[in-house]
């Protein structure tokens, strides 16, 4: 098997397969390899979703012919950087497999709609070790076969039966576990409260340690099963508030309490005393 972009793409080219590059970020090589193309060649994988207005700096997938091109050199020399991972098709017609990941980029329903990253390396890894055989054809789709960075080393996959397939409900892939979940949530909240509540913040450092605290805060978060951006955000900054502050609020749940219907009651009861001090 090999082990190597240069002699899976080779591989790939004597099959009569075309390869193409799912690249996020990384604008010069990007800006590099887009220039040297037709319209035809390359497609921005935001442009006509709800996420259009990122299109330009969101992933591309562009066809591309040899491993030694400029632009794409770079790329396959630093593999750390998690900029993307490499497949191929049956032929250079890019339509069928846009659309494929397109229709499997957000998940959830309307208006609590999350981002689905299959154009990172990472994720496209952890759903190929997690997934079942059968279940590999309707996530890569017309892929035939697809390379990867993992784990230190160069890995590549293959589609059994590559297809048109719709998305099933629930996606098997979306279970895949993350190993790095949690440290990303917490790097992600305590990112989030320096920008936005830097004052509050500095105040906490001053008689905790924010790390252990967050925790604290995000384990009462999942006892109480407030899983929703709206309702951690809510909790974390209302809380960091009360350990800087003080704060009357009534947090524990009631008895026989849903927890849809205890965050609406302390939600209530949040918005009370803010009027009662206006």
């Amino acid at each position: 098997m090999p082990s190597e972009p240069g002699q899976w793409m080779a591989q790939q080219h004597r099959a009569g397969r075309r390869v193409c590059l799912i690249l996020e970020g990384h604008q010069d090589a990007r800006q590099r390899l887009l220039s040297v193309r037709q319209l035809s060649q390359y497609c921005s994988l935001y442009a006509e979703t709800a996420l259009f207005e990122l299109a330009a700096a969101g992933p591309v997938i562009v066809l591309v012919e040899q491993a030694d091109e400029p632009g794409l050199v770079d790329l396959l020399q630093r593999p750390e950087a998690n900029w993307g991972w490499l497949g191929s098709l049956p032929d250079d017609d890019l339509a069928g497999v846009v659309r494929h990941w397109r229709e499997r980029l957000l998940v959830g329903h309307p208006g609590s709609q999350a981002l689905y990253r299959f154009h990172d390396n990472r994720t496209l890894a952890r759903a190929l070790t997690h997934l079942q055989s059968e279940h590999r054809p309707v996530l890569l789709g017309p892929l035939i076969s697809v390379c990867y960075w993992h784990e230190g080393r160069w890995c590549q996959s293959e589609n059994p039966m590559p297809g048109e397939y719709p998305v099933p409900v629930p996606a098997p892939w979306l279970n895949t576990p993350n190993p790095q979940a949690e440290v990303i949530l917490h790097a992600n909240i305590l990112r989030y409260l320096l920008t936005q509540h830097s004052e509050k913040l500095a105040g906490l450092v001053e008689f905790q340690d924010p790390r252990i605290w967050l925790a604290q805060v995000i384990e009462r978060a999942r006892a109480w099963q407030w899983r929703s951006p709206q309702q951690l955000e809510f909790l974390v900054v209302r809380r960091l508030e009360e350990a800087t502050q003080g704060s009357a609020i009534r947090w524990l749940p009631i008895e026989g309490e849903a927890p849809g219907e205890h965050f609406e009651r302390v939600l209530r009861e949040w918005r009370s005393l803010g009027k009662k001090h206006e």
